[in-house]
């Protein structure tokens, strides 16, 4: 199985776990050069931009420590561009980023809910 066929899984069980408590998912792996929004969801009023990490440990703290300022960055930009091209305002939107974190072997998720 390759990279992006393991991060597709992952990536399903986060839908169906955010789907489980309320979100709905509106669009998925929104990819520009610089940057990319794994999952892009509602929550009420919120569009919730979601990172999506898995490791096969259960060292939750690694996941985390994975992700770099730059990488938050790319994408906060990413989701930017998404509003843009959806022609939501960025400054009067309600926007939130957080991040699903799926560990181990049967797993385990945590959501970080406004993690960035």
């Amino acid at each position: 199985m390759t990279t992006r066929q393991v991060g597709t899984e992952y990536e399903e069980l986060a839908v169906t776990y955010l789907n489980e408590h309320g979100l709905t998912c509106i669009d998925r792996n929104f990819r520009l050069d610089n940057g990319e929004v794994d999952l892009i969801c509602r929550d009420g009023e919120y569009f919730v931009f979601v990172e999506v990490k898995y490791r096969r440990n259960r060292y939750f703290a690694d996941i985390l420590e994975q992700l770099t300022a730059a990488q938050l960055q790319r994408v906060r930009f990413a989701a930017r561009v998404w509003l843009l091209q959806q022609d939501i305002s960025e400054n009067s939107a309600a926007c939130r980023f957080d991040v699903v974190a799926i560990t181990g072997e049967p797993f385990q998720i945590e959501w970080l809910k406004d993690a960035f």
